[in-house]
């Protein structure tokens, strides 16, 4: 055989690196979804108190929940507090941790109108002395949209949650609780958040990336991964079944939003938490698992296989 010229031994050793290093790197992605989605706790959002009893719900064996309340639920009789006093007693009852995410408040007049700091310490304070096993909170949900009052406060937000902070020493607060639609905008109010919220910087953020997961991106998740530091929770978001007219009945394109949904959250060992929601299906927006009837979905099945593969270390 001919001898190999220098340069053309030099080129076959540069591939020969190079396809060494792209096969540790392909190996590397391979098992990193798979350890970060190891550690993942799964939970299920939803604010009806029924399924703690339902036979579907108990064999996916969860045993975290979210729920969202107007900050100012506790501090008077009404539909609101019963809701609550409901969801809570049986979440409780049936072994589950709950996330209570605070919001604008059940009081029409009041909905569009941010509170003091002082009125929303009295409204969550009373909140926590109601419910006192309840320890993980978020201060408002979905801080970011203008269907909220903090849409365009970040400064009130960063005050809410050190407001909380202070009213349930030793609980675990979220700092800003965010959606992804508009990933920039986005990512503008959690850089005004942290510099509102000072010293010591948040480490424990809320996510709804419902974006990513119904429209199959991932930008979403990677802005808020980039943007704060520490700990991310999905802690709200579904594969949608319908939300016209962008998206038209459809069980198939829900098993594929829930597929997304499943690999954003084990896409990174930051993320430590993902919500499902929601459980019963129906309504305009319906991310449900279940069909009206409370019989299961394909989605459901998508997740009570995925939930196996995952205890399993599979």
């Amino acid at each position: 055989m001919a001898p190999t010229h220098p340069l053309r031994r030099l080129l076959l050793a540069l591939v020969i690196a190079i396809a060494a290093v792209t096969a540790a790197a392909i190996a590397a992605t391979a098992t990193a979804q798979p350890a970060a989605a190891a550690s993942l706790a799964v939970g299920i959002g939803d604010e009806d108190a029924s399924m703690f009893g339902d036979p579907l719900l108990a064999r996916l064996k969860l045993r975290k929940a979210r729920y969202v309340a107007g900050w100012d639920t506790a501090l008077s009789a009404g539909p609101e507090r019963s809701s609550a006093d409901g969801f809570l007693r049986a979440a409780r009852g049936a072994g589950y941790d709950v996330l209570v995410s605070f919001a604008h408040s059940s009081n029409r007049g009041r909905a569009r109108t941010l509170p003091s700091t002082s009125a929303y310490a009295k409204g969550v304070k009373a909140f926590i002395k109601r419910y006192p096993w309840v320890r993980t909170f978020s201060p408002w949900d979905e801080v970011n949209t203008c269907s909220e009052p903090t849409c365009h406060s970040p400064k009130s937000a960063a005050a809410y949650y050190r407001t909380l902070q202070r009213a349930c020493r030793g609980c675990a607060v979220l700092a800003a609780e965010v959606l992804d639609t508009d990933y920039t905008e986005m990512r503008s109010y959690l850089q005004q958040f942290l510099r509102y919220a000072g010293k010591p910087t948040p480490k424990l953020w809320g996510l709804h990336n419902y974006s990513d997961v119904n429209r199959f991106r991932t930008v979403g998740t990677r802005t808020m991964l980039a943007t704060v530091p520490g700990t991310v929770w999905i802690t709200e978001v579904g594969g949608l079944y319908s939300y016209p007219p962008s998206f038209p009945p459809s069980t198939s394109r829900q098993v594929r939003a829930t597929q997304q949904m499943i690999r954003l959250a084990g896409s990174s060992s930051r993320i430590q938490r993902l919500y499902i929601y929601s459980w019963n299906g129906g309504g305009t927006f319906d991310a449900g698992l279940l069909w009206p009837n409370l019989t299961a979905r394909p989605a459901y099945t998508t997740v009570a296989n995925w939930l196996t593969r995952l205890r399993s270390g599979r």
